[in-house]
């Protein structure tokens, strides 16, 4: 009888070696790429790694539909404030281990049909061991799950450790918030000073929003809030802070001068505001499910291990205040005619919408799609029926004409898609040729511009070094991102022995692209858009045990997504083949995808925000 065997990640690198042989497969399904790598080290001379490069894609297109479906079911059944609150109802792909996971069963399953041989698998999630086991033994097979159990209890100690930690930075947070708030702000005036319109304007706020002299500007909306005042409209900015590197004091003391008027929760709650928002999410700690099956697959343990493992996340919560700041505000008698928006289908939106829609019925909630799209993320998608019962805003208005398209193919109602104009990415409209950075000669030039995954970013310098081995044509020029470690980047090249590189972090990626033969990235970036709306050739290189985030839909474009390293250089010489026919072939693409994906703003194309 075939055997299934499976072991958890942290115990891979010693029992693996004693529970191998010559009969067997081992598959790791988990994304941690630099254990992948050591792991494959070790082990070279008695089985090969395998992971899911060809497989993985292909099997979440398979189970997106039926995972998009069963997602709206849940959203429907638990359809209440602190469900709309946690991170499982966004469904967004990248917050939570849940999506990754169901597709890794899914995977499992196929190699376990088509294979005839004994099959070791390599997990990171107990949940996930359980669910393939499930499905091997109704397949007839024998099942081996080794577990450490003592690892598996210190793991949870650390979890309720974590939690404890977790409620203590919350109340700890929001006491200093508040002081800060009202030492440097005075609270807002409910009642209208004149007839103007009174627009609060939601908004991130993060470090990318200072530059280096301390200067704030809008990070989703650009120059909309003055243009909107230039129109008689009053406009109140309501902050979300998130990934800053400064005291809430200073943030403060640097927003005094931004030439707005300050919406600041902490100003108009009580203190058993906060309370009440610690219980709901308290409440979601506690949240069990029950029955979810898909495709006669049980995927329940998946979702509650994910429940019970997201934890208590203080900055989430401090982010919902905004419902209990909307009831106050309502009590108060304030007037407020629009509530704007960044529209990305994220976690703080839902509770935001649910709190407008209840305590300011009359009031119009518009949101900005300020970011790309990405079709393999769940959270920019609504199942069939899902638009009754899903917080949605009145309004959405897209920043190209191909997002609504997308967006309407991908459930959202086509009456509330609206065209607008790119308010946040306004360097693609630069001219920088004869402007851009003068490289050295002699050698083409590629730029590996990096996300926000270190395991993205290795993935892409070991196929990318493999791609170029033994080969002189072309220099390496690599754009890191600021949730990266420049020095783990650093000792993970020279790990893989790929040292002739520069870092390409001075200026704007638009200095860097006029010299460049190619542009090779893993996704995750609106980097793509811009490199290919400059007429420079883009490849993409899917990921082999993650999820692909492309936000590049063109069925045109010359160059395929590509898995492996043979990929990556078959298609740096078939970017010189096709230009050798037709030497503007990306040039004339990019002044298209331009067009399509980021509208030029001007006076006309701003009117749909009035």
């Amino acid at each position: 009888m075939k055997c299934i065997k499976i072991i958890h990640k942290k115990s891979a690198m010693t029992l693996t070696p004693k529970l191998i042989d010559s009969n067997i497969d081992c598959f790791y399904l988990t994304d941690d790429y630099v254990h992948f790598v050591d792991l494959q080290e070790k082990l070279s001379d008695k089985i090969k790694i395998r992971n899911l490069s060809g497989i993985l894609h292909v099997t979440f297109k398979e189970i997106k539909e039926p995972l998009l479906e069963l997602l709206s079911k849940v959203n429907k059944e638990n359809d209440s404030l602190e469900w709309w609150g946690g991170q499982l109802a966004s469904r967004n792909t990248a917050s939570t281990p849940l999506f990754i996971n169901i597709t890794y069963l899914f995977c499992a399953k196929k190699i376990i049909a088509d294979s005839d041989k004994d099959i070791l698998f390599i997990v990171n999630s107990k949940a996930l061991g359980e669910c393939i086991a499930d499905a091997a033994e109704k397949s007839g097979y024998r099942v081996e799950i080794h577990r450490n159990r003592v690892r598996e209890s210190v793991e949870t100690v650390k979890r309720w450790l974590y939690n404890f930690a977790g409620v203590f930075y919350y109340f700890l947070q929001v006491m200093r918030n508040r002081r800060a708030a009202f030492r440097l702000f005075e609270p807002l005036p409910a009642g209208k000073t004149n007839a103007r319109k009174r627009i609060v304007l939601r908004s991130w706020v993060t470090k990318g929003n200072f530059n280096e002299a301390g200067k704030f500007k809008d990070r989703n909306f650009g120059n909309l809030p003055s243009w909107l005042c230039s129109k008689n409209y009053e406009v109140w900015h309501l902050p979300m802070f998130f990934d800053l590197s400064m005291s809430m004091k200073e943030v403060y003391i640097r927003m005094k001068d931004i030439g707005q008027l300050l919406l600041i929760p902490d100003h108009y709650i009580k203190f058993a505001d906060y309370a009440d928002v610690f219980y709901n999410g308290y409440q979601m700690l506690r949240k069990r499910l029950q029955n979810l099956d898909m495709r006669n697959t049980d995927v329940t343990p998946i979702f509650n291990e994910v429940l019970k493992e997201l934890r208590f996340a203080p900055i989430l919560l401090i982010l919902n205040l905004c419902v209990p700041m909307l009831k106050r505000l309502k009590e108060k008698g304030f007037e407020i005619d629009s509530f704007y928006y960044p529209f990305e289908g994220n976690a703080p939106e839902k509770p935001f919408i649910l709190g407008c829609k209840k305590f300011f019925p009359n009031s119009k909630i518009v949101g900005f799609q300020h970011t790309t799209f990405f079709p393999n993320q769940l959270a920019y998608h609504l199942g069939s029926g899902e638009k009754d019962h899903h917080p949605l805003p009145d309004k959405i208005v897209c920043s190209g004409p191909i997002y609504i398209e997308l967006h309407q193919r991908a459930g959202f109602p086509a009456e509330i898609l609206q065209r607008g104009a790119n308010l946040r990415f306004e360097s693609v409209y630069l001219n920088v040729n004869g402007a851009g950075r003068r490289l050295p000669q002699g050698k083409k030039n590629i730029i590996l511009p990096l996300t926000f995954s270190h395991d993205l970013a290795f993935e892409l310098f070991v196929k990318v070094g493999d791609a170029l081995r033994n080969t002189g044509d072309y220099n390496v020029h690599i754009r890191t991102h600021p949730l990266l470690s420049k020095k783990s980047l650093i000792k993970f090249l020279g790990k893989i022995g790929l040292n002739h590189y520069e870092f390409a972090d001075e200026g704007i990626i638009q200095e860097w692209l006029p010299s460049m033969s190619a542009v090779v990235s893993t996704g995750g970036s609106i980097t793509i858009l811009e490199s290919v709306s400059m007429g420079v050739p883009v490849i993409r290189v899917v990921p082999d045990n993650t999820l692909f985030y492309d936000p590049f839909i063109w069925p045109d474009y010359p160059l395929r997504p590509v898995h492996t390293a043979a990929g990556i250089r078959e298609q740096l010489q078939m970017i010189t083949r096709i230009q050798l026919q037709d030497k503007d072939i990306f040039k004339k693409i990019g002044e298209q995808v331009l067009t399509a994906y980021f509208t030029k703003p001007d006076e006309e194309k701003l009117k749909v925000f009035l």
